[in-house]
């Protein structure tokens, strides 16, 4: 089993927001956000219904063992950064980083949701740009992918905020039916980040990621 440890000295910075691990209390805190609500229950913007389960027996566990098992089975071939969101302190959601062979393909996905009272306030978007200033600049990602089901228009609007082309549309069946899903990527080369980000504790991870050392360009601001 990989060493972690040093993932959770890792903060990424934005103007508004604080993206981290969290340990398992926090963890549980942020199941708590989820059955308080993140979409309409007649609607359903993931690609996997997870958020179906909210009210089951046995959704705190899952929801727990989810996250530990991001880190139990991590390794520079294959990981997800699960990463808690604050915003002046206060948790509003969560934040996911992931990819496979990092070190050969530099390509990396993101996932993420807000709770609903932290929604319509470009949270978002700047959770989004947090993880993708630490793929493009802190680990040298060439490029990164995303997608959005046909209905979700916020993650759309989030996507094509951020720069992200439409490369593709495929199908997924969270509730199974299938549902239009478009796939989009962002090019290293168009990446500007509309905040300021910044990022600690990022060096000691960076075998972790499979990334080697820090990019030409990682600057002052992206070290600890």
């Amino acid at each position: 089993m990989t060493d972690v440890t040093a993932l959770f000295a890792l903060r990424l910075r934005t103007p508004r927001l604080e993206l981290r691990l969290g340990d398992a209390a926090e963890v549980a805190a942020l199941g708590e956000l989820a059955r308080q609500g993140i979409h309409p229950p007649e609607e359903m913007p993931f690609a996997v219904a997870w958020s179906d389960r909210i009210s089951l027996p046995g959704f705190g566990e899952e929801f727990a063992a989810y996250h530990r098992d991001g880190l139990a089975s991590w390794s520079p071939d294959a990981w997800r950064l699960d990463l808690l969101v604050r915003e002046n302190g206060t948790l509003v959601g969560t934040q996911g980083l992931m990819a496979e062979r990092f070190g050969a393909e530099r390509v990396v996905g993101t996932g993420s949701w807000l709770g609903r009272a932290a929604q319509g306030r470009g949270l978002g978007t700047e959770m989004r740009a947090a993880v993708l200033e630490l793929a493009f600049r802190g680990l040298g990602a060439v490029a990164a992918t995303s997608g959005w089901l046909e209905g979700n228009r916020a993650s759309a609007r989030v996507s094509e905020k951020l720069g992200y082309r439409e490369v593709g549309v495929s199908e997924r069946s969270p509730r199974g039916v299938p549902v239009p899903h478009h796939d989009v990527w962002l090019e290293r080369s168009d990446w500007r980040s509309p905040v300021a980000v910044e990022l600690t504790g990022l060096e000691p991870c960076l075998p972790l990621f499979g990334a080697g050392q820090p990019p030409s360009d990682f600057s002052a601001a992206a070290s600890d």
